[in-house]
């Protein structure tokens, strides 16, 4: 791997896929401790009577100890994905990326928890609006040498 590459490594796409059941319990308990977060910090809000247009409503309800909490496993559980060397790119929403070599040009392989495997892929400038299927027939070109590594 290039060693200016900001990523700690490239995967396949088999090697990305078996990182996935690695993986997707850790999503899942994210998914289920943002559940409790939104649920406790609409309780605070009220109780509290805090405008939640108020700019320094985070602030506010990370005072809270139990938030607080809540947000230090949210984290805690991002980096332990993270040192796998797959991207947390939202977590609300559970996708993942996986850094991968595309000819030349390093792309992401885009999961999404509820997918059963990966099945796309995007630049990194595109993001997720940009995911195309693997077997996108516009990856190869003209000269038919695209190919995921």
């Amino acid at each position: 791997m290039d060693s200016s590459s900001p990523y700690s490594r490239l995967f396949t796409i088999n090697e990305a896929n078996a990182l996935l059941p690695i993986v997707r319990p850790t999503i899942e308990r994210i998914l289920e401790i943002i559940r409790r977060l939104r649920t406790k910090s609409e309780i605070v809000i009220r109780a509290e009577q805090i405008d939640p247009e108020t700019p320094n409503l985070m602030r506010r309800l990370q005072q809270n100890d139990e938030i607080a909490a809540l947000i230090k496993q949210i984290n805690d559980a991002v980096n332990e994905i993270q040192q796998h060397g797959c991207v947390c790119k939202g977590v609300e929403q559970g996708l993942l990326d996986f850094p991968c070599l595309l000819g030349e040009e390093i792309v992401f392989l885009c999961w999404q928890y509820g997918e059963s495997e990966i099945a796309y892929w995007h630049r990194i400038e595109d993001g997720f609006a940009g995911r195309r299927p693997l077997l996108d027939p516009t990856v190869a070109g003209s000269s038919g040498s695209g190919a995921l590594h």
